[in-house]
């Protein structure tokens, strides 16, 4: 039997291709100054965004609680400094002042910090889905900004959930540990690791769903933030590994926590758009329905429009000297001087 028609050959062919495929549309994004550019925002979006997040979770459990599990999840994520650091950062951020005008005005100036991430982000998903927006003005920011607070809601909401699944997930595997503590740690560590991967990929396909002017199917959406999440976890584990062994912010000293910061959502958004360019050229290959929603269009059916004017002006005149050189006399006749 030959290579081309066994069906293992044949598949690992089309992956590959896919892969290919993958690579080249999302290096011509541009990923690694995106991902700059958003690992810049965030710098300065993370202290806002981090206390709205903790100000919606600590309404329902507690601000203690709520900070001590962010600390946890940057920890785990990052480093025991970059924690410390961004739990500093929380703590400076403070809303109370007696004079309302004042107050109003810091709200409006978190809010838009805590929104720059994601504003930005909205931006690269669009070019990842091929669409733009129809018109640019002020009331289309404000929708934008809207729409990327959006995120920050269902952040906040996110880690609520997260919060209550892993308080009752610890009372469940304290119970099981007295009749059976080693079967328990290896259930537990099982269990964590798949709700992480569910937390992930919810977090992913509401991305995927309210950030880019797109209307997707539900199934094109949970498949793309399904895969996004794997790789994320594959990530994560790998640049644990490179942070703990390497130490790539050491020689910057004082400043080491902002570089791991950066480094840290810069690698981040390269698997975010890879996995996202995944969802877009798998959502192409199946066939499935994406269709700009009613702010955008495609971002370049203005130049197919021009093109598809110029093809038909050029089958005009073609069509035209046809006609001409098959009736000559219809030619217009030059005037005599």
């Amino acid at each position: 039997m030959s290579n081309s028609k066994n069906p293992i050959v044949k598949k690992g062919l089309q992956l590959f291709n896919f892969l290919k495929k993958t690579y080249q549309a999302w290096d011509s994004t541009d990923p690694f100054a995106r991902s700059a550019i958003i690992a810049y925002y965030t710098l300065f979006s993370l202290p806002s965004l981090l206390m709205i997040i903790t100000s919606i979770a600590s309404y329902f459990v507690g601000a203690e609680a709520v900070q001590g599990r962010i600390h946890t999840e940057i920890e785990r994520f990052i480093s025991k400094d970059v924690a410390l650091a961004i739990e500093d950062m929380i703590g400076n951020v403070t809303l109370e002042n007696d004079n309302w005008i004042t107050l109003i005005i810091s709200i409006a100036a978190l809010i838009y910090g805590a929104t720059g991430v994601f504003f930005q982000m909205k931006i690269t998903m669009n070019l990842i889905w091929n669409v733009t927006e129809k018109k640019q003005n002020f009331k289309r920011m404000l929708i934008n900004r809207a729409i990327a607070f959006g995120m920050v809601l269902v952040l906040g909401f996110m880690l609520l959930v997260a919060f209550v699944v892993t308080l009752g997930l610890n009372l469940l595997t304290e119970y099981l540990g007295q009749y059976a503590p080693e079967i328990t740690i290896v259930f537990a560590e099982i269990l964590r690791l798949l709700i992480s991967f569910i937390f992930i990929t919810g977090l992913f396909a509401a991305m995927f769903k309210i950030l880019p002017d797109v209307i997707m199917s539900y199934r094109t959406t949970f498949l793309g933030a399904s895969i996004t999440a794997v790789l994320f976890l594959i990530g994560e584990s790998l640049l644990g590994y490179y942070f703990t062994s390497s130490n790539p912010a050491s020689v910057y000293g004082g400043a080491a926590s902002i570089v791991l910061i950066l480094l840290w959502v810069n690698y981040t958004c390269l698997i975010l758009f890879f996995g996202a360019q995944i969802t877009v050229q798998y959502a192409l290959i199946k066939r499935h329905k994406i269709i700009p929603n009613k702010h955008a269009k495609l971002a370049h059916s203005d130049e197919m429009a021009a093109l598809n004017e110029k093809k038909k002006k050029l089958d005009q005149d073609r069509r035209n000297a046809l006609r001409l050189l098959n009736n000559p006399e219809e030619a217009p006749k030059k005037k005599k001087s």
